[in-house]
């Protein structure tokens, strides 16, 4: 898009670090696997020293305390996707088709993706799609650390749940396989008493697809400038920049025409808020084997009093041919049973989580008690909320009675 709508930019110069830019972001579709990871480009003492100057003669209260910064600057988030074939060629990713309800996930996606949030101390949060089965692992304890929550509560507060859960929020795999998790969510919106199936996304006719971009790319060709900036630690360093103002203005403008054919566009302002940044704006490209390897982008440039030697970078870099994500070992599988006991314990909990003689089931395991309820009485409850009968078992044995039980299912 960017090199297509440059054919009226200038310079030849502006032409080739365009086009190399476009090649770049081209390349990445190219390869069977990328990996893209996110985070600030700054220490904890430049994030300190950046806010100082921004909180000039502002409260204490209201500046940044080193906890803080120390979190910013060690945090990253991470998305890997890999394939057999070309990631271009793979449909998932090529139409940008959307999963609408979970009957629609198919029991193969095509390819493999995995998703990762990581502080200092190792990952906070895992997330993988491996072979048809998805695989989680969150650190509760060290994210209730960052958060500065009582970690002792916390808990407290799992023990409720069954041991697989439990694993999974202490760092431990937890597995489930396309069709169980699609049979899982079934179960799940039975038990919120959804009636219907989420409607399926809003699509845009293809020839207004096409007039948007083209009209993107013109917006493009008259605002953005290509300055190639030779190498940087063996990169090919160029800087996108645009006038912040004008060039917003500009597309919001040139897209309002078709915003009704757009669903979303439907509300766009006509023009820009009055306080948006009024200057030069780019962000810095860098290009390795002709691929990208990394965006740039200073932060620091959309705060009009921030002086000029403030920086505040947040960069990605791009690893195309990366490893792909693999299938860790000895994740504990997550059947139907585990979620039926987690829908006991939730729901109990929402109750109140007390037994008919007052006292409190949290930490009282799913199913540890006796169930007073007939037969018919369980069927009953189950017919009314449309829940299983297994999970109307469970929530009887945390100590719920048929009145409280009816309350629940029925609201």
């Amino acid at each position: 898009m960017l090199a297509g709508g440059l054919v009226a930019c200038g310079t030849v110069k502006q032409l080739s670090a365009a086009d190399k830019v476009s090649d770049a972001f081209g390349k990445v579709s190219e390869g069977k696997s990328f990996k893209a990871e996110v985070g600030f480009d700054a220490t904890a003492d430049q994030i300190l020293a950046f806010d100082k100057a921004m909180t000039k003669g502002k409260k204490k209260s209201e500046q940044l305390d080193r906890k803080t910064a120390e979190l910013m600057a060690g945090i990253k988030l991470s998305v890997a996707v890999a394939s057999d074939k070309p990631l271009k060629d793979v449909a998932g990713l090529k139409d940008g088709s959307q999963i609408t309800d979970f009957n629609s996930i198919p029991d193969d996606l095509g390819y493999d993706f995995a998703y990762a949030v990581t502080g200092k101390d190792g990952a906070l949060a895992d997330l993988r799609y491996v072979d048809g089965t998805f695989y989680a692992k969150a650190d509760v304890e060290g994210i209730a650390k960052i958060a500065g929550e009582d970690t002792a509560e916390l808990k407290q507060g799992a023990a409720m749940f069954p041991k697989v859960i439990q694993d999974a929020l202490g760092g431990k795999w937890v597995s489930v396989d396309t069709k169980t998790f699609k049979e899982l969510a079934q179960e799940a919106t039975k038990a919120s008493g959804t009636k219907t199936a989420p409607s399926a996304a809003p699509s845009v006719d293809p020839k207004v697809a096409s007039n948007l971009v083209n009209t993107v790319k013109d917006v493009i060709s008259r605002n953005v400038t290509f300055e190639d900036k030779g190498k940087h630690e063996g990169a090919d360093h160029i800087y996108v920049a645009a006038p912040a103002k004008a060039f917003a203005d500009d597309l919001l403008k040139s897209i309002k025409p078709l915003a009704k054919d757009i669903p979303g566009f439907d509300e766009l302002p006509g023009t820009v808020p009055s306080d948006f940044p009024d200057q030069k704006v780019g962000v810095d490209v860098y290009i390795k084997d002709g691929a990208l390897s990394g965006i740039s982008l200073d932060l620091a440039q959309f705060e009009k009093d921030a002086p000029a030697d403030a920086h505040m970078p947040i960069k990605v870099t791009f690893t195309k041919d990366a490893e792909a994500p693999k299938a860790p070992a000895g994740a504990t599988a997550f059947t139907k049973k585990d979620f039926e006991d987690v829908m006991g314990a939730v729901m109990g909990a929402a109750m109140g989580g007390k037994t008919p003689g007052g006292k409190t089931t949290t930490g009282t395991k799913p199913g540890a008690g006796t169930s007073t309820l007939t037969d018919a009485q369980i069927k009953e409850l189950a017919a009314l909320g449309g829940v299983p009968e297994a999970q109307i078992k469970l929530l009887a044995q945390t100590g719920m009675t048929y009145d409280q039980l009816k309350a629940a299912v029925a609201g």
